[in-house]
């Protein structure tokens, strides 16, 4: 999921009962996007975390969202703030299962939907969680005003509707610091015979 994650940090903004700026609401929709934050630094490091071994599993969202909370402690001395904020990255994973396909424990076996090979399913699922989200925040009042605006939603759904029919449709993947990534569309199975098959050429 890609967009998706701010409607799902917009409809908690909207249950928010603390204090949410523009600030504030940058942030959390920063947060929602913490694990795919976390990979586009492997990737500019060149750092190999194939299918979200370091970013996406159970274990290092749940440090990350750890980590977030922590600073929203810190730099606002609110424990609803902070459990808001881990709770959006805590989000990331089960919304990622229906887009992505990934590790959800190192060792373990991939799981997800794999969206992302169909495009028009994963905008079906998008366009609403976006949607949504926005008039859940709209309808409560919280939040800045610029994000309640229809401008928004529309230009949110706008970028999704280009990523899902332009970037996919043409081939083009997620960042990834791994040299053998997956191209967009073609299945993971296929990903994997080709690397045993490289593993056993080797002398």
């Amino acid at each position: 999921m890609i967009f998706g994650h701010l409607g799902v940090a917009s409809a908690l903004a909207s249950r928010s009962r603390g204090p949410t700026g523009s600030v504030t609401f940058l942030a959390l929709l920063l947060a929602a996007m913490t694990p795919d934050v976390v990979d586009t630094g492997y990737f500019l490091a060149s750092f190999c975390s194939p299918y979200g071994l370091y970013s996406h599993t159970l274990y290092i969202v749940a440090l990350e969202a750890g980590v977030v909370g922590g600073i929203a402690l810190l730099v606002t001395g609110s424990r609803a703030m902070a459990v808001m904020f881990s709770l959006v990255v805590l989000l990331h994973a089960p919304a990622d299962y229906f887009t992505g396909y990934k590790l959800t424990l190192p060792g373990g076996d991939l799981h997800g939907l794999d969206l992302y090979r169909k495009p028009w399913l994963d905008l079906m699922l998008e366009l609403p969680t976006i949607a949504v989200g926005w008039w859940l925040l709209r309808r409560s009042g919280r939040g800045p005003a610029w994000a309640r605006s229809p401008y928004s939603v529309i230009l949110v759904l706008a970028l999704q509707i280009g990523f899902d029919g332009i970037a996919v449709a043409a081939g083009v993947q997620k960042p990834s610091g791994c040299s053998d990534a997956r191209p967009a569309g073609q299945p993971v199975a296929l990903v994997a015979r080709r690397r045993v098959r490289h593993v056993s050429e080797v002398p």
